[in-house]
């Protein structure tokens, strides 16, 4: 899988926000589309962690190793900050670090908020988030991600 895919995720999220952005506020469906981009999102920050780990072994690792760690990856959820920094550092102490020195505190926040908001969703808790709210917690994730891609590298 080629980072190319990365780019063509995040387009299609980005696509996705836009029409969002277009349905009036106070609707039911504004409030429903706003959950849907919030499970979009917890997906796309999978997807890019599954697919940086991917290709990060891909070439470099004997078959049986890269296939351990394409299971592995495979059904990773709930990256929260905790979850995402502990997965870093089985792979390298180093990404772990980097990970917590480049993250600020927001984009913690917003990814804690942004997992925290899914699960209730998927298990049909009450939960509070709102169409701004997801605009800026997908920025932060977006950042996040961007973070991934400078420390998960060959």
């Amino acid at each position: 899988m080629g980072l190319y895919k990365l780019k063509i995720y995040e387009r299609q999220l980005d696509n996705l926000f836009a029409e969002v952005s277009h349905v009036q506020e106070g609707e039911i469906n504004k409030a429903h589309l706003t959950r849907y981009l919030c499970v979009r999102t917890s997906g796309y920050l999978e997807n890019v962690t599954r697919i940086l780990i991917a290709n990060f072994c891909d070439g470099t690792s004997p078959q049986p190793i890269n296939n351990y760690i394409v299971k592995r990856t495979k059904y990773m959820s709930n990256l929260d900050y905790k979850r995402l920094k502990g997965l870093l550092s089985e792979f390298d102490l180093r990404w772990s670090s980097d990970f917590e020195n480049k993250i600020t505190d927001q984009q913690k926040s917003s990814l804690n908020s942004v997992i925290s908001n899914r699960n209730n969703i998927a298990h049909g808790n009450q939960d509070s988030i709102t169409y701004r709210d997801m605009v800026n917690y997908y920025r932060d994730i977006k950042d996040v991600c961007n973070i991934l891609v400078d420390i998960i590298k060959k």
